[in-house]
Formats: C-alpha cells, structure tokens, sequence
C-alpha cells in the first residue's frame, strides 16, 4: 500500500479520537461479552467434567443391612465389578454456633486420604489422624461458625453431647451424586472420621459397612449397564444372608450438579446468539456512520482517480485494524473476566477449576469474530459509499433523496410547528431524531433487544419462584418433624399437640424402595411418602389421572418423571417395587408435577398401606406440624420448633432432625439462585452492548451536526437550547426503545424461563413477570440516554463558532 493510503488511513484514526474510540468500542463490547460467554460454557462444561472424573467416582451405591470388610471384598470379584469401597454413613445432629441444631453425615473412613473411590480433596489442616478428629466439607462449613481446629458439639442417640475436633476442611465433589438432582443443595454438612471415632458416637460395630460403593469394570457412563451390575450386587448380598435396602446406579462421569450446567449452558448460548446477532448491528450502525462522514473525502479520492475498489481497499484495511485494537483488548479483558467469575462459581456448583489458561479455541474465535463481523457489517457501507459519484459527494446531496427540511415539514412535526405547540428547536429535536431511519432502526434493535433480555432476567427469576411456590406446595407443614425411630402415633401427637403455638399435627409414612423392572432387575430408587387420608398439607398439582382417596387400597401416583424415565408405564397400570426387603405390587392412578429432574423418582400412597408394609401400622417416624398463626414468618416458625424439640426431648423422644417449612422451600430451591444471578449477569452485559449503541449513535449524530450546530450558535442559539435538542433527541431514542423492549421481554422472558426450566425440571416454565426489572431498566434507558447525549453536546458546545464552521 503507497504512502498517500497509508497517511489517509492514519489520519483516519488519529485525527478523530472520538470517532475512532466509538468504532473500537462497537466491536470490542461484542467481542467482550461474546468472549465471556464461549470462555464460560468451555470452562464449566470441560473443568466440571475433568475434576469430577479426578475423584474416581462410583457409579453404583448399594444400601445394606451391617456388612463385614470380608462381604465387601468378596462383591469385588464379581463379573463387571472393577472397583468397590464400603461405605458407613452415620446421621446425627451438631449445634452451630447460634445454638441451633443442624443435621450433619458422618462418614467412617479407615484411610481418608487413600480412598479407590469418591476421593475427597483435602483443602486446608489435615485428614482425621486420630480418634475424636473429624475432617468437615466446605460446602456448609461456615454454617457452623466455628473454625478450624475448633470443636463441633456432636449429639448422641442417648441425648448426650460429644466434642469433635474439626483437624481439616475438604472439598467432595461427589455430594448428591446418589440422591437426584439438586442432591448436592439439599444434603447436609458432610464429614469424614476414623471408624474409631464412631465408638464415641454410641455407634456398634463400628468396622462394618452400610453400604458398598462400586464402579463398573466397562462401560462405567452407562447407567443400564450400572443398574444391571447393581443388581448383581443386590442379589450376592442377600444370598450371604444380609438386607438390602435399596441400590441406585447412575454415570461415573456425571457431576451431581450437571442439570445446573444444562440450564447454564441452554441460557448462555441464547444469550451467546443474540449478542452476536446485536453486536453486528452495533458495528453495522457505527460504521454507517463511519463511512457517512467520509463521502466528501470518497469524491475528493475519485477526482483524483481513485477507483472504486482502491477505495474500498483502504476502509476494509481501516476497519480491520480497528479490529485488530478491539480484539487486543476484548480479548484478555473477557479472559481474565470469566475466570475471576468462575472461581466464584466453583464454590457453589462444587467443582474444581482447572486454572486460568489461553483457551485457544475461544481466541481463534474471537480473533475470526474481529476480523470477519466488522467487514461484513461495513460491507454494504462501503459499498454503497464506494459508489457514489463525484458530484453527489462533493454537493453532498445524494440522487433522490430529499432535503432534511423538507422531512422536517411534513406529517406531524409539520402539523406541531403551525400550531406552535412545540418551539422551533424541539422542532428540529425531533426531525433530527428520525432523520437518519435507518440507523435510528439499528440503535433501537440493539438497545432494545439489549432492554428486553436485561427486563427478562427478572421475569425468569419471578418464574423460577413460582415453580418453587408450586413445589412449597408440597410442604406446607410450619415445622416438619424426624425421629430417630418409629414411635407409636398417638403419643407424639399427645406431646405435639401440648406444645404452645400448634394447631394440627400429621403423622406420615416414608419409605425408600427401588422400582422393579419387568425382566426383574431393579430400576432406580423411589422415595415414597404416605399422608393420612385427611391431609391438608399436600396440594398437588396432578397432570394425568387423580390424587388419591379414603378407599383406595394399594394405589399410588407417581411423579413426572417416571414419564420420562418409565414412559412404559401407563395409568391403571401395576408397578412393583421393593421395599424394606419386600415386593410389592401398586396400580397407578395418577401423575402429579412435582420437581422434575430435580427431585428425583418420587411418590404418594395412602398411610395404611405403607405402614402395613413396613410393619410400622400406627408408627411413625415423621410428623408435620402446622401453627395456630396462619402465615407464620421464618423467625416463628424457627421458634415453634425449639418448642416443639423441647417438648419431645422432655418426654425422653429422640429428635434425628427437625426442619421449617421456610427452610425446606428454601433447600428446594437449590441452584437457582445461582443461576438468576447468573442470568442477571449476563443480561447486564447484554444491556451494555445495547447501550454503546445509543452512546454511539448519540455521537456520531452530534458529530455529523456539528456545522449544523455552528451555524445556529451563529444565528444566537444558547449552549443550553443545544444542549435541550440533543438531550430530547437522546431520551425519545431511549424511551422508543424502552417502549419496544417492554414488549419484547414477554417472548424472551418464557424462551429463557422454559430453557432452563426444561434443563432442571424437565417441563415448561411456570411464566410469571414483576414490574421491578421494567422499572429498573426505565431508569437506567433514561440515565443512559442523559449520559449518551450530554457528554457529545457539551463537546460540541465547547468548540468555538469558527472551529465548529469548519469543521468537516
């Protein structure tokens, strides 16, 4: 390239700052948030697989009576079992430091730092060395508020209390991985002890197992395969003379909380395309601009004797080099970014981070973005410039195309101005304002489109609330009671009902069993619930069939996802399943919606049947209870259960773990806050490229009036009556584009809702939307269009009559 382009192409850039700051920043905030977007769905999709895999994690859990280390080496030399582990889970309650009791897993472990499978990751002190020590999961450690090398108050099935030294703090990527989705939420503080310790926990046998851990010799991410192997298990542990109570198998690879990740990713690659799709029409509009400016200098090139595609040349190398400074700082702004908001993410998913790292798939495609968006989006500008011809860009007065005095005159703002009902200088406020349609088209899609994802952001969150409003609807007990045993009915409910504040005790069957297929293998666990038949604490929400009744006999329904999972199973049908060592037969009678993917294989029968099943008829271990006061606030609902504990402890029954009702929707919650934040986030960022395209055009507007500007300074406008016509001009964009992505935010709002109710629940969202992000992003459309205008007019007022006249 000769020296008269080289000079034009670096005047270009340096002799107008401005413009130029306003080209890069188009394409740089697209790049930015594109960049984040691919460098978080990478990092969370490959890092969660990867420190997952690292912990060597079973894909098979059987649940057994006491086993002997000898059953459990003998279950490894099964054909299809590659590795097995026992397991002894303990479930007891320790007080956190506001004197509250809290449920919490101990797990006995000869050597925790050698384990073939769930291998936990030891984070700070050290692993349980001796008797009396425990090592804690940061998870829920600080729900605790002790620290480290601090003593937890551990108590006894006698009612007694014992200290335990908290020696390290670790990190078990495998939490929930065996209880369904949002297990890793829903699970309480987890620990891992010397099987020695388990003595001073009034635990027997403590050498022995409640359970085996197994991974598959092959095909360990097939859960078929799993549960067959599984069964295999079940069956060789029976034959030794040993209980069973129920196995669960599941992919080796899958991270408990992977339905998080589904929803993550479904959102970031519908964000993913609408900001690539807005920051083309943000570079689109900025560099219309760009090469609008440059009409006069396009004729003064081809008098000269410039052909069209000489020309063309030096604005596509202009463009690319505006690129090229756009991706020099997008690209590690979006980098260094997305890793600080990952290392924030870790912590809640329970994954491991990788380190921060050049992800050079996400760079090519950043550096192909930055090159390739920009000269596409100014292909037909430069073309359309590039054509023009010498007499048209040197009168700058394009074929057809009208004076702006005469737009200015016609339809309404002529009808405005003989009826003096708007001054002469909002007159041209307005004219201005719609003069150049087709960029006024772009700004407002991007900031609109940029409004209505920031706007739907809130809506999804007021949609997820109400999903969990549905799913409250199946706890609407104020305190919900376990005992550590089964106790006759009528003498818990004798000791409830004299507890001040409590208006209805219920006493419900619970039982876990496992479906059973029709070849006679086992399926996977079932979590089953049995109301009296007068219950008014469970509203369900039925989809096929009905709830049951007083003279149902063996009838049960069945959760949505047994739709899924079992779609062979019909109403009327019978299903058997196994429980506490027996088969049992129960006909389908109903569907109801509960939590989908979320909350596991789930199901209801009637009080009698169950409790005849388990042997327990007029037992029962849970109790719900409901307050006096309707509407009961979490701070009384957490003082009716010290009541309720009180009492019980006083009449010498156990307590294994007592919960409110505000903290069981709390737990049901899950993820979810995670991902509207995230969401949240994401939408701000939307919004940003929406915003540098009013900040742009307000610019690039204020720019090309420049002249315009000088001359009515001459004819004796103030600094203030331009500064009113560019603020008019900025806000009616604003408020346009404010009106539209109103709008818009209906259809985007049910797209995200349902994308990530889909990926959790495995069913369409629960639409709902609040006036608070419609609010919100009224007051920032009108903070941002003050700001996109006043900085450009109060430039341009600066400049002296002389400069702005000759100004070109």
């Amino acid at each position: 390239m000769n020296r008269p382009r080289r000079h034009k192409i670096f005047s270009d850039i340096t002799g107008s700052p401005t413009r130029s700051l306003l080209v890069i920043a188009s394409i740089a905030v697209g790049l930015f948030a594109i960049g984040i977007i691919a460098t978080l769905y990478t990092i969370l999709t490959n890092d969660m697989h990867v420190s997952y895999a690292a912990t060597a994690p079973a894909n098979i859990l059987v649940r057994t009576d006491l086993i002997p280390q000898a059953e459990v080496d003998a279950l490894g030399h099964l054909p299809g079992v590659g590795v097995v582990m026992g397991a002894r889970q303990v479930g007891l309650r320790v007080r956190n430091a506001q004197g509250a009791w809290q449920s919490m897993d101990f797990a006995a472990v000869r050597q925790p730092a050698a384990m073939p499978l769930n291998q936990a990751r030891l984070l700070q002190g050290r692993w349980a060395t001796q008797r009396g020590e425990i090592a804690v999961d940061q998870s829920k450690f600080g729900d605790l508020g002790i620290p480290l090398g601090g003593f937890i108050t551990v108590e006894l099935p006698s009612g007694k209390t014992r200290a335990l030294q908290v020696v390290g703090l670790l990190q078990d990527l495998t939490i929930g991985a065996f209880t369904g989705g949002g297990g890793f939420f829903d699970a309480p503080l987890q620990g891992i002890l010397l099987p020695d310790t388990l003595e001073l926990l009034e635990q027997d046998q403590i050498y022995d197992y409640s359970g085996v851990f197994a991974l598959t010799s092959t095909q360990p991410d097939d859960p078929a395969h799993a549960a067959v192997i599984a069964a295999q298990i079940s069956r060789a542990i029976k034959a030794d003379g040993y209980g069973v109570g129920s196995s669960t198998a599941r992919a080796a690879s899958e991270h408990p909380n992977t339905y998080l990740i589904n929803a993550i990713s479904g959102v970031l690659f519908i964000l993913g395309l609408l900001v690539l799709f807005l920051s083309g029409f943000l570079i689109t509009n900025t560099l219309q601009s760009l090469i609008g400016q440059q009409i006069g200098q396009i004729g003064i090139m081809k008098t000269l004797g410039a052909r069209r595609m000489q020309v063309a040349v030096i604005y596509t190398v202009l463009i690319a080099l505006f690129g090229a400074v756009a991706f020099a700082i997008a690209s590690p702004s979006a980098n260094f970014l997305s890793f600080a908001l990952l290392d924030l993410l870790a912590g809640k998913l329970n994954f491991v981070p990788q380190g921060q790292r050049i992800l050079w798939p996400v760079l090519a495609a950043e550096a192909g973005l930055a090159m390739l968006m920009p000269q596409l989006a100014a292909w037909w500008p430069i073309w359309q410039g590039t054509r023009i011809s010498v007499q048209e860009a040197l009168s700058g007065i394009r074929a057809g195309e009208g004076s702006g005095e005469e737009a200015g005159k016609s339809g309404l703002l002529h009808t405005l101005g003989r009826m003096r009902l708007v001054s002469h200088p909002m007159l041209i406020a307005l004219r201005n304002t719609f003069r150049r349609k087709g960029r006024l088209l772009l700004t407002l899609t991007t900031l609109t489109l940029g409004g209505a994802v920031f706007i739907s952001a809130f809506n999804v969150q007021i949609s997820m609330g109400k999903y969990m409003e549905q799913i409250g609807q199946y706890f609407l007990a104020d305190v919900n009671v376990n005992l550590d045993a089964p106790y006759r009915v009528s003498r818990v409910d004798q000791e409830l009902m004299a507890v001040p504040g409590v208006a209805r005790v219920e006493a419900w069957a619970g039982a876990r069993g496992e479906i059973l297929l029709p070849d006679g293998s086992s399926g996977e666990s079932v979590n089953v619930q049995a109301p009296p038949p007068s219950s008014t604490l469970v509203k369900p929400i039925l989809l096929q069939g009905r709830w049951l009744i007083e003279s149902d006999s063996d009838a049960i329904v069945l959760n949505e996802l047994f739709l899924s999972k079992y779609p062979a199973i019909h109403l009327g049908d019978v299903i058997r399943l196994h429980i506490v060592g027996k088969d049992t037969d129960w006909r389908v009678v109903g569907f109801f919606q509960f939590a989908g993917k979320n909350g596991g294989l789930n199901a209801y029968t009637r009080y009698e049947r169950l409790a005849t099943v388990t042997g327990l008829t007029n037992q029962a271990a849970t109790f719900r209870v409901v307050g006096q006061k309707s509407g009961m606030t979490a701070a009384e609902q957490d003082a009716l259960a010290q009541r309720i504990e009180a009492r019980l402890k006083a009449a010498h029954i156990n307590v294994s773990g007592i919960e409110t009702g505000s903290y069981v929707t709390s737990i049901a919650g899950g993820g979810f806050a995670i991902l509207t934040a995230f969401l949240l986030f994401l939408a701000v960022l939307t919004a940003l490229v929406g915003s540098i395209g009013l900040t742009g055009t307000m610019s690039m507007n204020v720019l090309e009036r420049t002249r315009e500007i000088g001359i009515l300074r001459a004819i004796g406008a103030s600094d203030q009556t331009l500064m009113n016509m560019i603020l008019v001009e900025g806000m009616l964009i604003g408020l346009i584009s404010y009106v539209l992505g109103a709008l818009l935010a209906f259809p985007i709002s049910k797209l995200l809702a349902d994308s990530i109710s889909l990926a959790v629940f495995d069913a369409p969202s629960n639409f709902g939307f609040t006036p608070l992000g419609f609010g919100i992003w009224l007051g920032l459309v009108i903070v941002l269009s003050f700001a996109a205008s006043v900085i450009p007019a109060r430039n341009a007022t600066r400049l002296t009559v002389r400069e702005v006249l000759a100004y070109e």
